[in-house]
């Protein structure tokens, strides 16, 4: 198990102060909260790309085709992100992946880190380990193109904004400790995307900013990246 604190550490009026923006925008990290990842995981490197989806599904959703088969793919809505994985896992012997949750992903993200950005708290920095507004000259580029963190994971801020497994809820209350999806029956409306994407500014990419979509909708600024529990098991 390994435990991390998830959300930003700030309060909402220092964050409003470094980066802008609203109230409204940083609410839904809060209140920053303790969590036990209970079971070890494996998560993909980098997003899945045109190339992967292609070889899997055969054929290519992409709005930016000319960027080349190791570019994010994105127009996938978190539908069409959960076929992908039913049909991989029939392909694999090897099968059981999934989306990460959300606890999972910032877990990842961060690295070990407890600041604004798995690098520190100096968005100036940002441009090293990132493709968002002010250097991707609007679209998405080839993955791992990008310094990584400290655990080797490329594009986990900016290039697309990643689905995760877990319906979107606007703050952490009730919130699972363990690190698992955060679901209804019925599952909610929406679901929720980390990271950051090309189109977005700064704060957009830090670890701990939330945003959600809805499942069925599918936009060049959203992808995905696999997650694999590492014991089998629900």
């Amino acid at each position: 198990p390994a435990a991390f604190t998830m959300g930003s550490r700030l309060g909402v009026e220092e964050l409003i102060r470094r980066f802008g923006g609203s109230e409204a925008m940083y609410k839904p990290e809060k209140p920053s909260r303790a969590v036990m990842i209970e079971r070890p995981f494996y998560l993909q490197t980098t997003p899945v790309t045109q190339g992967q989806w292609q070889r899997v599904m055969g054929d290519q959703p992409s709005s930016f085709r000319d960027c080349g088969e190791d570019c994010p793919v994105e127009m996938v809505s978190w539908d069409d992100a959960q076929r992908f994985i039913n049909r991989l896992n029939q392909m694999e012997s090897q099968a059981g992946y999934r989306l990460p949750s959300e606890a999972e992903w910032e877990y990842a993200a961060r690295a070990g880190s407890e600041s604004e950005y798995f690098f520190g708290n100096d968005a100036a920095k940002l441009g090293e380990f990132a493709w968002y507004s002010a250097n991707s000259g609007n679209r998405p580029h080839a993955v791992a193109q990008k310094k990584s963190n400290a655990w080797g994971l490329h594009d986990l801020a900016g290039n697309v904004w990643e689905w995760l497994e877990d319906d979107w809820h606007a703050g952490y209350d009730g919130a699972p400790s363990g690190g698992s999806a955060w679901t209804g029956t019925p599952r909610g409306a929406m679901r929720v995307v980390r990271g950051g994407g090309w189109g977005v500014t700064a704060r957009y990419c830090r670890s701990s900013t939330r945003y959600y979509g809805n499942p069925t909708a599918r936009t060049s600024h959203v992808g995905f990246r696999l997650a694999r529990s590492v014991s089998p098991g629900p």
